[in-house]
């Protein structure tokens, strides 16, 4: 048999089912297998499994002696399963190949630091042969906020709504952090674009033009270099001025220095309250939040929102890689499950909160 390892669960259903289809072979030959699921038979040529699956066959079998290859696929993540399995497999190796039995191991990647596997002499005696394979590449152009807001959820909403109210058809990945705000996510974008299932949306939509992208995927009038530059400067001044004349004008509150109760008021409540101390980029992200309402409301294209989480049952996990319905813009709210070896079809358009939840 041949034994591929994937770092999740996910991967693991996916590409069961895509070598499945791309070598003409059912579900019986090419076969996945995890923890507490898996449709593993006696037929089964290619097995795709979770590592710690592996990792527990290891513990039975030492020498993996129902196997001719194993593929570590995604050693990049360097899980602790993957990286005591590639220790063991470094024995197992060469004492298959004594007895006449040899096996082979591939380790895969896309982003692998290769010298830490081909230099390491206590893995490898010998250094393993190396193997690079060009895949095809599109172009990808990077927006950036020029503001880093503590609100990342709100950012990442705002962008989806500005992508699916003002650019071209095309799917929608955003990554968040974990499942709770996967699902946070969900309801407002499923709340603000809701799918209808007895309209027939192909009619209603007028499709936008391919002009609109670069304006939009900005996430504020500053951002975009233009003569407005100077008319932007010159409110932002004219906006610390007013500020700081309104904060000479407030009169300090009279303590009596012999009194020692709290005063009535102490002047807090009005700084706090007031909005003209927030910064100059915060009162035009609130203008923004009202032109956005505007754009959510004229709107009438619906989100298909779909969560992917490791947690998600498998068949809900699945839906991800289906089409939508027509006239519905697909858009898939996950934590980094879908950030390597997923692809998932009809993807146009990433949202990336550059979050991540480490132990």
């Amino acid at each position: 048999m041949i034994a591929v390892t994937e770092p999740r669960r996910v991967a693991t259903v996916a590409m069961s089912a895509r070598v499945g289809h791309e070598l003409g072979l059912t579900s019986k030959e090419v076969s996945y297998l995890m923890r507490f699921e898996g449709n593993v038979n006696k037929d089964t040529k290619i097995k795709f499994m979770t590592d710690g699956v592996l990792l527990k066959e290891i513990q039975t079998d030492f020498l993996l002696s129902k196997y001719s290859v194993v593929i570590i696929d995604e050693a990049h993540e360097r899980s602790v399963y993957t990286d005591i399995l590639l220790g063991l497999l470094s024995r197992i190796v060469p004492l298959r190949r004594k007895r006449g039995n040899p096996l082979r191991l591939i380790v895969m990647s896309a982003t692998l630091r290769v010298e830490d596997f081909i230099e390491n002499k206590r893995l490898f005696k010998e250094p393993p042969p190396l193997v690079k394979i060009d895949s095809r590449q599109f172009p990808v152009t990077i927006h950036f906020n020029k503001h880093t807001y503590n609100d990342y959820l709100k950012e990442a909403y705002k962008k989806a709504v500005k992508i699916h109210t003002r650019l071209p058809e095309g799917g929608i990945l955003i990554f968040v952090t974990g499942q709770q705000e996967v699902r946070y996510l969900v309801r407002k974008l499923k709340a603000s674009f809701p799918y209808r299932k007895d309209v027939d949306y192909t009619k209603v939509i007028t499709k936008k033009s391919v002009g609109e992208v670069d304006t939009a995927l900005d996430s504020e009038p500053e951002d975009i270099e233009s003569d407005d530059d100077e008319v932007e400067k010159e409110m932002k001044r004219a906006r610390k001025a007013r500020r700081k004349a309104k904060i000479k004008a407030k009169a300090l509150p009279k303590i009596n220095l012999d009194d020692y109760d709290m005063p009535e008021d102490d002047g807090q409540a009005d700084l706090v309250g007031s909005d003209d101390d927030s910064e100059g980029h915060l009162t035009d992200s609130d203008n923004e939040d009202k032109i956005l309402e505007t754009e959510i409301r004229s709107c009438r294209e619906p989100v298909w929102v779909l969560p992917l989480y490791s947690m998600l049952s498998s068949s809900k996990q699945a839906r991800v890689f289906a089409s939508p319905p027509a006239g519905a813009r697909l858009c898939v709210v996950s934590t980094d499950v879908a950030e390597t070896s997923l692809t998932i079809p009809h993807i146009k358009y990433v949202v990336d909160t550059g979050k991540k939840k480490m132990r």
